[in-house]
């Protein structure tokens, strides 16, 4: 399934947004409004029962009362939008009424729904329900006592012109609500693109970066929003990180071919130099000899490159299992006592705990090894090598490879974790060594989630310390 851009993602989004806020504003304006005209009727009808109350209250004839109770009703209009009773509890007949009891209004009337009576003294407002064509009326029932009787006025008046103009006022939040909504989903699309114009600028100069030209254009963004600010730093970070790293592959490359040229150089000249002229078989041996060592040493150059690039490909352990620390090492320091004692040399294991890691014995072998075949090549010629193991009170075990050195300068020590870096240049090419030994030490231990550290003094000698995680048994 094709991804959704983004662009088209924020506009519907902003869209229904608009919509959801257009459509509760209508909502809220509408229920205002109705309600309000509906408060204006009631209003209405409240003025209308205190004004037939007071009416009534006055010593006037009969027919002049009931010519005031029309005219405050306006049941005496043409239009005659009012009706009203008026009746005394326990008599038969109203006192005054509007309309003749046959009249379909009337009959509504003078048969209320008895939860409707109010108690006396007060009064209710109620809506008399729509029913054969009279349209919508809301009503006002008012009773009060005169004396021992009690006195029932009933004041009823159409609201069709409310819920006329409620329903013009909806037509109308319909169209502008409709309207805005369309123009608002017309200019989303505009708007959106408008904000993510450093997106799209950004897009373009990332399509002009070469290798050549990334160390030039790691600020690729200028002054962006605030929400874009993790965007920038992020793909600026990841633009340092890509150009140390093509750097780096440069100077690998560049190590690489040199370390190789320097070995074939010497093999081309002399197997040159045996066919410059005949020789005897001792000296045809003697530089037979001498190419094969220079063959060795590619082909161990060779060997840590494929490694190295092993273990770059590989993001987990192959076949971790359970590894004895102790054992390991220790049978480690008994193979490269022989080598160690024919440069005059010892390789001391001091006997450490029965400590066990999680990770690819191989691995670990090919790690410490490098370790300890460092530390006899840098090392004092005829020093001692001494292998440590011991268990932290954390969840992690220490093992440190010491020698009697010390000869680093300070301000090199960060480096020497660095692919084909050579403290002394001339003295690794003399003794064979290629600069990539600590590296594949360093990637090893981290593949074991472990971490190396290297120190150097003079006084002290040169410790490099591993430390790596306890094998926590289940």
């Amino acid at each position: 399934m094709k991804p959704v851009s983004i662009r088209l993602q924020l506009s519907l989004m902003m869209s229904l947004l608009t919509l959801i806020i257009i459509a509760v504003l209508s909502t809220a304006a509408y229920i205002e409004f109705k309600e309000s005209l509906l408060r204006n009727i009631d209003t209405t009808l409240r003025a209308m029962a205190q004004g037939i109350r007071a009416e009534l209250d006055e010593e006037d004839s009969r027919e002049h009362q009931e010519a005031e109770l029309r005219a405050i009703t306006g049941s005496d209009t043409s239009r005659g939008h009012g009706r009203y009773r008026v009746w005394v509890e326990g008599r038969g007949e109203d006192l005054f009424s509007s309309d003749q009891p046959d009249d379909p209004l009337m009959q509504q009337l003078l048969h209320l729904p008895e939860e409707e009576q109010p108690e006396a003294e007060s009064l209710r407002l109620f809506n008399i329900d729509e029913g054969a064509g009279l349209g919508v009326f809301r009503a006002i029932w008012m009773r009060y006592r005169i004396g021992p009787e009690v006195m029932n006025i009933l004041v009823a008046r159409s609201s069709a012109h409310v819920y006329h103009e409620v329903g013009e006022f909806l037509r109308l939040l319909l169209v502008l609500g409709g309207s805005v909504t369309l123009l608002g989903v017309l200019l989303v699309r505009t708007i959106v693109s408008w904000g993510l114009r450093p997106v799209a600028a950004v897009g373009r100069r990332l399509e002009q970066i070469t290798h050549r030209s990334l160390a030039d254009e790691v600020q690729v963004m200028g002054e962006v929003p605030a929400e874009l600010r993790p965007f920038k730093s992020a793909l600026e970070s990841m633009l340092l990180r890509l150009n140390k790293t093509l750097q780096q592959q440069e100077q690998l490359t560049a190590d690489v071919a040199h370390e190789l040229r320097t070995p074939l150089a010497i093999m081309k000249s002399t197997l040159q130099a045996l066919r410059m002229q005949p020789r005897t078989a001792a000296e045809y041996e003697e530089g037979v000899d001498d190419a094969l060592l220079d063959v060795n040493r590619m082909e161990q150059l060779v060997g840590q490159l494929l490694t190295l690039t092993r273990l770059d490909a590989q993001d987990e352990l192959p076949d971790p299992t359970e590894v004895r620390l102790d054992v390991l090492l220790k049978s480690l320091a008994e193979a490269f006592r022989d080598r160690a004692a024919r440069q005059g040399a010892t390789v001391t294991w001091t006997d450490g705990p029965a400590s066990s890691v999680r990770g690819n014995e191989t691995e670990l072998r090919q790690l410490f090894s490098n370790l300890i075949d460092n530390a006899l090549r840098h090392g004092p010629r005829t020093g001692d090598v001494q292998i440590t193991l011991t268990e932290d009170t954390g969840p992690q075990v220490t093992v440190c490879v010491h020698d009697e050195g010390g000869a680093i300068p300070p301000e090199k020590l960060p480096y020497v974790f660095d692919r084909l870096y050579r403290v002394d240049p001339s003295r690794s090419q003399a003794g064979g060594g290629a600069g990539l030994g600590l590296a594949i030490a360093r990637q090893i231990v981290r593949r074991h989630q472990g971490t190396i550290a290297i120190t150097s003094d003079p006084s002290t000698g040169t410790s490099v310390t591993v430390q790596l995680p306890r094998y926590e048994r289940a």
